[in-house]
């Protein structure tokens, strides 16, 4: 779940706050600290310097910092260091604050916050359970609070966090994307498709709003919906390339084939779904035949694998569909050197094994085909139908005995009424 949440972290990443000081900040109530003249002008420095060179506002902050400096100055370091993804030196910046000025709760929420980048998720939650304790439940707080439970496997707390945040700020749009995600989280796809039609009258350009709408239409068994939502998203231009491969999927499992194949090749135009994601998108299309659309996505996987990106079991994967489509493209003999490499590397791919024995078949290499069959029938996975094509091949030599045994065999791992009515006629023909 880690994985699906993380793309919501840069909303919840605060912009940097350092004109605040040069402008006056409240710090009445001892939780922000206090700057002199001199440090307000660097802030404010800094603040000119962080959207468009944060290197040189690094500098600046490097150069003007003094052992007892505002830990406001620490404060804006850790930003600027946020900014330029040095999230082990930020946080080492805001703790420096916090030990100047443990009641600095801004800084402990944007510590916080690079915690949960480094996926330190119980040190997290350490630290903003010290916020909660001041009573100090601010809107902002609240939203990343519920972010930290959802990552944290605690749904339910995560739904009453993004809840409160939103009394106090309803037009917070991180705090409705993490509900939203809570109720499907729950499994609550109603609540959370009605949530979410109700914030893209307001977000229609969000990619990720169309994409959840998506996924609660899809657990509803509402597909055609489903398929209504990644299209819109399709054409607003915000869709991603994983929510254009589902597209593609859903018109795939629709007999859409152009609209499927418009979808795919947009999923994989440039910035490609994961490597799981290319793969089973190939193995659709092949099943549907469109061979040379699938042709085009295996080179893309070939490219993965000589980078290293494709794991073992991937690679064998890949060669599986490399076999498949030069079979469906009626390149017999490609696809049966292409088997043998598989098998060579996978001796126990029984449908590799099977799919071999079948190119045999074909091409009346019968004694071949049941050399492999009877080798795949010692696999369990594809022991019935590896038994089954055996049999086949004997009736049609008119062995009928070899036959009925290798039925009979059938019959004992998964027993069929109409196997044992073959059985029977089979035992008329050998009378």
């Amino acid at each position: 779940m880690r994985g699906m949440m993380r793309g919501c972290m840069v909303g919840l990443l605060v912009a940097l706050a350092t004109t605040a000081y040069a402008q006056g900040v409240d710090v009445s109530d001892g939780r922000e600290p206090q700057v002199t003249e001199e440090e307000a002008g660097i802030l404010e420095q800094v603040s000119g310097l962080s959207r468009k060179n944060p290197g040189l506002a690094k500098t600046l902050l490097d150069k003007s910092m003094q052992k007892e400096s505002s830990p406001a100055l620490d404060f804006a370091l850790g930003n600027v260091l946020f900014q330029m993804g040095e999230t082990g030196d930020a946080e080492k910046a805001y703790r420096t604050a916090l030990r100047k000025m443990p009641q600095f709760d801004r800084a402990r929420a944007n510590l916080t916050r690079v915690l949960l980048q480094q996926d330190k998720i119980t040190a997290a939650r350490e630290q903003l359970s010290q916020i909660l304790l001041t009573g100090r439940n601010q809107a902002s707080i609240m939203t990343l609070t519920g972010y930290v439970y959802l990552l944290d496997d605690k749904p339910v707390a995560a739904e009453s966090a993004y809840r409160q945040a939103l009394l106090s700020a309803p037009d917070d749009i991180n705090a409705y994307l993490g509900l939203a995600k809570v109720l499907l989280i729950q499994e609550r796809f109603h609540e959370a498709a009605r949530l979410l039609e109700t914030i893209l009258q307001d977000y229609p350009r969000r990619g990720e709003l169309w994409a959840n709408l998506a996924n609660a239409r899809l657990a509803l068994e509402q597909y055609g919906r489903a398929v209504v939502a990644l299209e819109t998203a399709r054409r607003l231009g915000v869709a991603s390339p994983e929510a254009l491969a589902t597209l593609g999927d859903l018109y795939l499992n629709r007999a859409q084939y152009t609209d499927a194949v418009q979808a795919y090749s947009l999923a994989f135009a440039s910035e490609a779904p994961s490597s799981t994601r290319l793969l089973r998108t190939i193995g659709g299309l092949l099943q549907v035949k469109e061979v040379r659309e699938a042709g085009m996505l295996i080179e893309k996987a070939r490219g993965l694998e000589k980078n290293g990106q494709l794991t073992s079991r991937q690679m064998n994967q890949l060669q599986w569909l490399v076999a498949r489509r030069f079979q469906l493209s009626g390149h017999g003999e490609a696809a049966r050197r292409a088997y043998q490499k598989l098998i060579a590397r996978d001796p126990l791919n029984g449908k590799a094994i099977l799919a071999l024995g079948d190119l045999y078949a074909e091409s009346r290499s019968l004694d071949r085909a049941l050399a492999l069959y009877a080798r795949a029938s010692r696999i369990s996975q594809v022991r019935v139908e590896a038994l089954t094509k055996q049999a086949r091949i004997e009736v049609e030599r008119e062995n009928y005995a070899d036959a009925i045994g290798l039925l009979l065999d059938v019959q004992a791992v998964a027993p069929r009424e109409t196997i044992a009515r073959y059985i029977e006629q089979l035992r008329y023909l050998r009378r």
